[in-house]
């Protein structure tokens, strides 16, 4: 505080200039006039009690009292704060002005025109144009609405577009394409919108954490209603259920690509489920891609949908090929399972591949004849090698070196003896081949620019060089064997 004589002063420039006298300021306080007498001159301070009182009867705040002088800082604000309401409450009243004017004005033209529909179309056009100018204004005035002017303001907004679009639809006769359009404005109004009304609303507190998994869940049961006002016929009034399917499954197929890692991530899972987020991603798209497959096949009807199962067995083999080794790591398997994983996923994929060899087999109305004789033994001649490089890698015996020149000496005899045994199984089967493959390979390095040799003669040369790799890596691992162990 300043001294008592400056303290004294601002008091008394503060009473004057509000024309009080001093027995009137001090019957304001309830004081002797004696004392407000002291405190002008200097004599003495006022009791700490009364500084609320003194700050009301001379229009000041604590700190202007305390430090007697004027705070020109939050003076100037409050000043400012006042033109800014005149301000907005004048512009207020100007845009209501202008807003009963076009009701007017499309009340004048609907009793001219003898047209009810101007007023209406009129007036959801004023509302539209309304909760975005007035609105926010008018409810930033309550200090309960403030926090929610914008949301309130957005929302009226869509309410507005949605009345307009209804009473031209009625006024055109063309209400049969209101739903498809109402949709789609109410889709890409929440596409928009939603991120900016969803934190400006009150929810529970166990949305309110999760508010992008509510995001898209709101805009994915958009889409689906969406969707299904399309499947509607608009001049017909038929339903079209296969179009649904197919529209629907590719909505929750395409969204499940952004969707799917939100929910995963923000909802309570179970704890086994918490780690393996991955595995229940792929689980959940593939699921989805099947349905979308079966979907298109059935709209499509006729031979597609006859070859339908020939293609989801096709999917199910590809995709359990390419990310079943993913799942195998994470999901909680058995303790015999999780030691053998690379066993169980080359068991897993060869059933998978003869289900969809069976698949095929039946479908295409092929006997048992076939599938047991050309296309059981193909496919085992085919997983020979696979199998063998899993069985030396995984569970041969010897250092890395052998077990990569086992590989090489694998590969190699499985490439010179895979074309013979084919041609024996075609044989069999009454498939006769126009130049049968012999085991002594029609080799002739002076004849290269012949073409019936210069094929062989690669593949010669590429069997000789897998067998000097393996020459070479089996030496390797002679020498790293001889080698005394570090200290």
């Amino acid at each position: 505080m300043e001294s008592k004589q400056t303290f004294g002063q601002y008091i008394r420039d503060r009473r004057r200039a509000l024309g009080l006298t001093q027995r009137e300021f001090a019957e304001t306080l309830y004081v002797t006039e004696s004392a407000v007498s002291k405190w002008e001159r200097g004599l003495s301070y006022p009791d700490i009690t009364l500084l609320l009182d003194i700050c009301a009867a001379l229009d000041v705040t604590e700190h202007e009292l305390l430090t007697a002088s004027v705070d020109t800082q939050k003076r100037s604000a409050e000043r400012l704060a006042e033109k800014y309401q005149r301000l907005t409450r004048g512009f207020c009243i100007f845009m209501c002005l202008i807003f009963v004017g076009v009701l007017v004005g499309c009340g004048i033209a609907c009793a001219v025109n003898s047209s009810l529909w101007i007023l209406p179309i009129g007036a959801a056009a004023v509302m539209t144009a309304g909760s975005l100018t007035v609105l926010p204004f008018l409810l930033a005035r309550r200090p309960a609405w403030e926090p929610y002017k914008w949301a309130a303001a957005l929302g009226s907004m869509v309410c507005g577009v949605e009345a307009l679009v209804l009473f031209c639809c009625a006024r055109a006769g063309s209400m049969h394409w209101y739903p498809t359009v109402s949709m789609w404005i109410l889709t890409g109004s929440a596409l928009v919108l939603l991120p900016v009304i969803l934190p400006a609303i009150p929810l529970p507190a166990a949305l309110a954490r999760r508010r992008a998994s509510l995001y898209a869940a709101v805009l994915l049961a958009l889409l689906l209603l969406t969707m299904f006002a399309m499947s509607w016929e608009p001049l017909h009034g038929v339903f079209r259920p296969a179009w649904f399917a197919v529209a629907a499954s590719a909505v929750c197929f395409g969204l499940g690509f952004a969707a799917c890692p939100i929910f995963l991530r923000q909802l309570p899972l179970p704890e086994p489920f918490c780690r393996c987020k991955t595995s229940l991603f792929l689980g959940i798209q593939t699921v989805l891609l099947l349905l979308l497959l079966a979907a298109c096949c059935r709209y499509a009807g006729g031979t597609a949908w006859a070859m339908c199962p020939i293609v989801l067995a096709s999917v199910v083999f590809g995709l359990s090929t390419a990310f079943l080794p993913l799942p195998l790591r994470q999901l909680p398997l058995p303790e015999p399972l999780r030691r053998h994983r690379a066993l169980t996923y080359f068991a897993a994929v060869t059933a998978l591949l003869f289900a969809m060899l069976a698949v095929i087999a039946h479908v295409t109305g092929n006997d048992g004849q076939w599938f047991f004789a050309l296309a059981v033994p193909l496919a085992l001649l085919g997983l020979v090698l696979p199998w063998g490089l899993m069985g030396i890698i995984r569970y041969l015996p010897v250092n890395g070196w052998f077990r990569a020149s086992l590989c090489c000496v694998w590969t190699g005899l499985w490439s010179w003896l895979y074309p013979w045994f084919v041609d024996k199984i075609m044989l069999l089967n009454g498939w006769a081949a126009g130049t049968p493959y012999r085991l002594l390979l029609p080799v002739d390095f002076s004849r290269w620019q012949d073409p019936r040799t210069v094929g062989w003669n690669c593949f010669l040369l590429a069997l000789l060089a897998l067998g000097a790799l393996a020459a070479g890596l089996a030496a390797a691992g002679v020498l790293r064997g001889r080698r005394p162990a570090a200290r």
